[in-house]
């Protein structure tokens, strides 16, 4: 039963990113499409998309491969 503690772990960890990186597109589609030109944030939205895409592509692989 320890396998399925790790695939559950592994699971989540990159359903959890999925869900980052789709609130990261959310976001960068929210500020490429602003009213005001000249208020420009400060956060990189798509690294950080990015990098939880690749996160979740790992975690998920992982999850699998104990499958």
């Amino acid at each position: 039963m320890d396998w399925l503690s790790d695939l559950s772990g592994w699971a989540i960890a990159g359903g959890v990113a999925v869900v980052t990186a789709a609130i990261a597109a959310i976001a960068e589609r929210r500020r490429n499409n602003r009213k005001n030109i000249e208020k420009v944030g400060f956060m990189p939205w798509p690294f950080v998309m990015l990098m939880s895409l690749l996160f979740a592509a790992i975690s998920i692989g992982l999850a699998f491969k104990g499958y």
